[in-house]
């Protein structure tokens, strides 16, 4: 089973409306949320672990998550704190930036004791997804930090930092903190601007090697239109292009590629990194680019099922 943990929300992005004025559009997002479901239609089974709120927001997600096969905890469901609300704003390309209203919302409060409880009551969760905002958050991201490093045996943790400057009191705590969770984890995916973000003084390569110096076996570097590359502690490297595919929005682009890529190492029960080879590595980047497509061929984040995946 594949562990998801992190923050769900709702996406306000950006459109024009019926009478010609900008509009914004509500659909259930954020990095959990998107992954779940992503991994869930491609096939995978999953569990979403975080708080999901008692107000109209959180009852919308909880019917995605139903509607998508995702299973829920009933313990963190329908809690009193609000949902958190994030707006997107797209360019001409499709891509976009984000605001997020945060505090004291459902991602916010989900503690140490109820992620490790989690884990205690579903040891058939074999791989856990960790990332973005809910880690960048000073109080969530501490939380999940001690959560990794109390429970032992570690599933075979993916990280995903997804970096979002809007909601970083302090980049450098937050670095501290990204770089303890990125030490424990198995494969990091990450954006050629996340890289930069957290090593600014170095270079692409210098950056995935040290990722892969802290203990990582595996980072998987998305470059947009300029496709995947995996990079292995063991030596190989291997890259697959993007597919030529007509961009409506790249809105959960990057969590279908962790979906993805969690499903393929699911189903070909990857639990140890040491067994990923060049082969599986690079069978796995043309799956999650097929389904990127699919994503970003679509209006906000609507990941593909598995009939809609035409490789792999």
């Amino acid at each position: 089973m594949i562990g998801i943990l992190g923050e769900a929300l709702i996406d306000f992005i950006s459109g024009i409306g019926v009478d010609g004025k900008e509009c914004y559009y509500p659909y259930s997002g954020g990095c959990a949320l998107n992954a779940a479901t992503a991994a869930s239609r491609l096939g995978a089974d999953v569990l979403y672990i975080g708080k999901l709120s008692q107000d109209m927001f959180g009852q919308k997600m909880q019917s995605h998550f139903i509607e998508n096969h995702v299973r829920l905890k009933k313990s963190l469901c329908s809690v009193v704190e609000n949902s958190m609300i994030g707006f997107a704003k797209l360019d001409p390309s499709g891509a976009a930036s984000y605001v997020f209203y945060s505090q004291g919302t459902t991602p916010t409060v989900l503690t140490k004791d109820e992620i490790l409880a989690v884990l205690k009551e579903e040891p058939q969760v074999r791989f856990l997804h960790i990332g973005s905002v809910a880690l960048a958050l000073d109080a969530s991201g501490e939380h999940i930090r001690q959560a990794l490093r109390t429970h032992i045996p570690s599933p075979f943790i993916f990280l995903d930092p997804n970096v979002r400057p809007t909601v970083i009191a302090d980049f450098g705590t937050y670095r501290m903190r990204l770089l303890d969770v990125a030490s424990m984890a198995q494969l990091i995916k990450l954006s050629h601007e996340d890289l930069q973000s957290i090593y600014p003084q170095l270079t692409e390569r210098e950056g995935v090697m040290a990722l892969l110096s802290l203990g990582a076996a595996h980072v998987v570097l998305t470059r947009g239109k300029d496709g995947l590359t995996w990079f292995s502690r063991s030596g190989f490297s291997c890259h697959v292009d993007a597919v030529d595919i007509k961009v409506v929005d790249t809105v959960g682009a990057g969590d279908t590629v962790s979906g993805a890529i969690l499903t393929f190492l699911e189903e070909n029960a990857l639990y140890d990194p040491s067994m990923i080879t060049e082969k599986l590595a690079k069978a796995a980047l043309g799956f999650a680019s097929a389904a990127a497509a699919v994503t970003c061929s679509r209006k906000g984040c609507d990941p593909p099922r598995r009939n809609e995946v035409s490789i792999y």
